[in-house]
């Protein structure tokens, strides 16, 4: 199975079209997003409505949970309020539906899937570090273990040491009598000083993991933001990567 895997597209339509793209010239056999649909763009029922045709598992993010009011605006910072409050006044109705049914947690062929973590997917934190990581592989069974949120493209490698090895490869071979922890970085926000959309394609028959980075027109985003008075920094921060 080969599998493509999406993450915070954050409600950026242009580099969804792009990494979409990609993925069909790269013959995958499923889609899998792994939340954060909505949230900080401009794009948010565009971004749900294509989610929705071509992903084959999808799960919910922190953003899609408070774009539906199941999760408490207090949780982001002011920007993520802003953008917040104006997602929620233009989500239609099928988007909140669809939103709304998501679960926080999926499996596909020895794969788990999570938003955030798998020891609390519920509770939105955060996988940064080896001493995180550890944590988290007692919660899951599978050999590999696909995560988005930080916007971070990482992999965490345990071969039962207490401290797990962190690398930053962008194709690894998953070896056996090793798990792995993957983050795949961010469709719609790359947060690794890089403006280009980030995701990740994992081949479970071939035992291969790779990030791949697409190029997008930031600027049909941005000025989409600035028409709308998104905060400066929302719109900024798309071209630097940060």
């Amino acid at each position: 199975m080969k599998y493509a895997i999406i993450s915070d597209i954050h409600s950026n339509y242009a580099a969804l079209e792009q990494v979409l793209e990609q993925i069909q010239t790269e013959k995958c056999d499923k889609i899998v997003c792994l939340g954060d649909i909505v949230g900080y763009g401009p794009y948010p029922n565009e971004c749900v409505a294509v989610v929705k045709k071509y992903a084959d598992i999808v799960i919910a993010g922190n953003h899609d949970y408070a774009a539906v009011d199941l999760l408490d605006l207090e949780y982001f910072n002011i920007y993520a309020q802003k953008a917040m409050v104006w997602t929620r006044s233009v989500l239609n109705e099928e988007s909140k539906e669809y939103l709304s049914a998501l679960p926080i947690q999926a499996t596909g062929t020895d794969t788990f899937f999570v938003h955030a973590t798998a020891i609390s997917p519920e509770r939105w934190g955060y996988i940064l570090t080896p001493q995180q990581a550890l944590i988290n592989f007692d919660c899951f069974e599978q050999r590999c273990c696909f995560v988005g949120h930080s916007h971070l493209p990482v992999i965490f490698v345990s071969n039962g040491k207490k401290q797990p090895d962190m690398v930053y490869d962008r194709e690894k071979i998953i070896e056996e009598g090793k798990r792995y922890i993957i983050n795949v970085g961010s469709v719609g926000q790359p947060r690794d000083h890089s403006s280009l959309a980030a995701f990740g394609i994992f081949d479970s028959e071939k035992k291969v993991y790779q990030n791949i980075r697409v190029s997008y027109d930031v600027y049909t985003t941005q000025k989409a933001m600035m028409s709308l008075d998104f905060p400066e920094f929302l719109i900024e921060r798309l071209k630097h990567g940060r």
